[in-house]
């Protein structure tokens, strides 16, 4: 399947009468999902930790860090059917003579990601983690058959870097294993680090820093990161530190995460510059203080959950219980797949495509229109003249709210002249919303998370890549 996305204007050799939006996801109205009320909590959770759905059993898991008065920071660990409704299980200690907790990890873990590597024919490696760890403190890799059961993967540490910061851990289509961290103790930047096999990583490069438009009191905590198609999607932990803080290390502000992309791994956007992914609510609420997305996403039949942490107080703010609230807890946004920017067209706006290939040309939009409002699509040669059969007076148009809707032409033209040739997409619209435009089978539209973006090295290369 290949997919046209509205992360910019890349794909397109035009764009007329569309105006460009950053869609956030909207928080889950009953939020906050969990607390920091356990007995072991003490008053504070953070999302240094992961949020995941594993397709072989369907249970939710979630790995988020506390803080223990004599160890520090400690790995816990929660479970749910539904993932709204969350257990967190009394399990065998991790230290002997200690009563059973849902602590999992007590090596004070620093920004701990953790993937299910579906890939990993080894049973006791399926879960890996990715965090600092004492007694380097450095970063290092572990690996569990279970989520529970941890143990080195490696000679540890692997990274020789202190992660003060979330990090960001996922593998790649083409198998590599990929880290987001901080490139130097206190650099509050965001670098990559790669691997083909969890112990040799390679020399960390600055990938996400200060704008020229970002105010100086704008810092980046760190990344979460996952794949999306030829993409990679981020949740930046933009650090909004206060200016009356004189202090070297900048201890005073609030964390709040803006959408970051890339097609290359290294060439970071953020897809709007100052726009909160999800956004800190008005003081007194339980997330005033700070957010904290998870390492990646949820990824369901209809839609993309973002969990996170937040407090109601920010960083450096220590109060473990404001009255008789708890200090931190843990919700989630949601969203519909692919809708992370809109661009929408008041009267009429008109789209261009560059040239694309497919293998099969069965054609989509994921768009919103207004009752009077629709959307119509054309497939033009490479010149962009439009091919027979395919004409903007043939097309149905679209109206409604449809995250894959089929395109349809009158007399159901045969689409066997469309194979693996040049085409473009001509789209006119009025009233209506675009998310994306793509083209491939029923089955490949409903794995919308898998996908291609165009190539225009060489036309050639396309060919190659069908």
């Amino acid at each position: 399947m290949i997919k046209l996305m509205f992360l910019d204007y890349r794909d397109f050799e035009f764009v007329d009468g569309f105006q460009r939006k950053l869609e956030p996801p909207r928080k889950f109205p009953g939020n906050p999902i969990m607390v920091s009320d356990g007995p072991w909590d003490h008053g504070y959770m953070s999302l240094y930790g992961s949020v995941m759905r594993v397709p072989k059993d369907g249970l939710w898991r979630m790995w988020y860090t506390t803080h223990l008065p004599k160890t520090g920071l400690a790995l816990a660990y929660a479970e749910s059917d539904d993932g709204l409704q969350w257990r967190r299980p009394r399990l065998k200690a991790v230290n002997k003579g200690v009563p059973r907790t849902n602590i999992v990890f007590d090596r004070q873990p620093h920004g701990a990601a953790l993937i299910y590597d579906e890939r990993e024919e080894r049973i006791d490696s399926k879960y890996k983690m990715l965090a600092g760890a004492s007694p380097s403190n450095r970063i290092c890799i572990f690996r569990s058959p279970d989520g529970i059961q941890w143990q080195n993967a490696a000679e540890n540490p692997v990274i020789g870097t202190h992660p003060d910061c979330p990090l960001g851990f996922h593998r790649g289509k083409n198998g590599r294993y990929v880290a987001y961290h901080r490139p130097g103790w206190g650099d509050r930047r965001v670098a990559r680090s790669e691997s083909w096999d969890l112990r040799y990583w390679s020399e960390a490069k600055t990938v996400v820093d200060r704008e020229v438009a970002d105010r100086p009191q704008t810092q980046f905590y760190g990344m979460g990161a996952f794949p999306y198609g030829d993409y990679e999607i981020g949740t930046l932990w933009v650090y909004l530190t206060e200016e009356s803080d004189m202090g070297f290390w900048k201890k005073l502000g609030h964390q709040q995460p803006e959408l970051t992309y890339t097609r290359t791994g290294y060439a970071w956007r953020r897809a709007q510059l100052g726009a909160p992914w999800i956004a800190l609510a008005p003081t007194g609420s339980w997330d005033c203080g700070g957010i904290q997305p998870a390492s990646q996403p949820v990824f369901l039949q209809d839609e993309i959950r973002f969990y996170y942490a937040a407090s109601r107080t920010g960083h450096g703010g220590f109060e473990r219980y404001l009255g008789s609230k708890p200090r931190s807890g843990i919700g989630f946004a949601c969203m519909k797949p692919d809708r992370f920017v809109s661009i929408s067209a008041a009267r009429e706006g008109r789209i261009l495509t560059r040239p694309i290939w497919t293998g099969t040309p069965q054609f989509y939009l994921n768009a919103a229109t207004q009752r009077e409002g629709h959307i119509e699509v054309e497939i033009d040669d490479i010149l962009g003249k439009p091919i027979k059969g395919f004409e903007m007076k043939s097309c149905v148009p679209f109206s409604g709210n449809a995250t894959r809707a089929r395109i349809e032409w009158r007399n159901n033209p045969d689409p066997a002249p469309l194979i693996d040739r040049e085409i473009r997409m001509r789209v006119r619209a009025a009233k209506g919303k675009l998310y994306s435009l793509f083209a491939g089978s029923e089955a490949e539209a409903a794995a919308y998370w898998n996908f291609r973006i165009p190539n225009y090295m060489t036309l050639e290369s396309e060919r190659e890549r069908m």
